[in-house]
């Protein structure tokens, strides 16, 4: 990897942790490990910052320490679920790519179900700068936020219970209003997919999002290619569900021919440059 631009070392100046800690994520995948000297360089950070964030990572769960540095963890505890300042924040410019390349395929006087998760997040986001004339629902409290200033979108939020470091809201009324309901697209956001099975670390979210894929007549599964690599606690469905898969160029061609084997559309989309 190249050192820093002058540019890039101004920026890393001014990360909060939860931003720092995200850009180390990323140059962990994306260099399948790191050095503490590289990253450190990278993030315009000092080495010790850089340690303590490391350990950070580790305690967490995210990944491994190596000598001298870190690496992508073997297989993540089927439970483990990424703070939300941090996961939010991971995989940025294939989440947006991947929200633009959705919010394209939305149609005015379409009814669409926006699933809690950050890349359905940046779809949210696309859709509102274009504001057509759709009916919103969404247990998201983010998306909600996002879509609420357009006048040409009618926004409904069904209720339930605030997930403790999350803005989702699982359970009733919400679940029970998602089961009676009938809309055009549902864009879904997964934990994990592994063997052609989406699945997540909740037991609550899993069931929210069946009841979402069941009331939708086509649905949409938006996931950055690192939801390939390991499985979660509570299975959601098969993959044969999805109608498309849109991810980023960095799905594997392994992974593709089996999506499209099982009758889905795959877009895989050329992500921006990191944040």
């Amino acid at each position: 990897m190249a050192g820093a631009t002058e540019a890039q070392r101004d920026a890393g100046r001014d990360l909060i942790p939860a931003q720092r800690r995200a850009l180390i994520l990323d140059l962990i995948r994306d260099g399948n490990g790191a050095s503490i000297a590289l990253l450190a360089e990278r993030l315009a950070a000092s080495e010790s910052t850089v340690r303590r964030d490391l350990d950070y990572l580790t305690e967490q769960g995210y990944i491994e320490r190596s000598h001298g540095g870190a690496m992508v963890k073997g297989a993540a505890n089927t439970t483990f679920e990424p703070q939300y300042e941090i996961g939010s924040r991971t995989q940025h410019a294939e989440k947006a790519a991947i929200g633009a390349a959705a919010a394209a395929l939305v149609a005015p006087g379409q009814s669409v179900i926006f699933d809690s998760s950050s890349t359905v997040l940046e779809a949210a986001r696309a859709v509102a700068q274009r504001a057509p004339r759709i009916t919103a629902v969404t247990n998201d409290l983010n998306i909600a936020g996002a879509l609420a200033g357009q006048a040409a979108i009618r926004l409904i939020v069904p209720g339930g219970t605030l997930r403790p470091g999350s803005f989702t809201l699982v359970g009733e009324p919400g679940a029970d209003f998602f089961a009676g309901l009938h809309v055009d697209l549902a864009f879904i956001g997964i934990q994990a997919l592994s063997g052609l099975r989406l699945a997540d670390s909740s037991i609550e979210i899993a069931a929210m999002k069946r009841r979402m894929i069941d009331a939708a007549r086509e649905v949409m599964l938006l996931a950055d290619s690192s939801k390939f690599q390991e499985t979660s606690f509570r299975e959601v469905c098969g993959v044969e569900r999805m109608a498309r898969l849109i991810t980023d160029d960095r799905l594997a061609a392994r992974e593709r021919r089996a999506l499209e084997k099982a009758g889905v559309t795959v877009t895989a989309v050329a992500a921006g440059p990191r944040r």
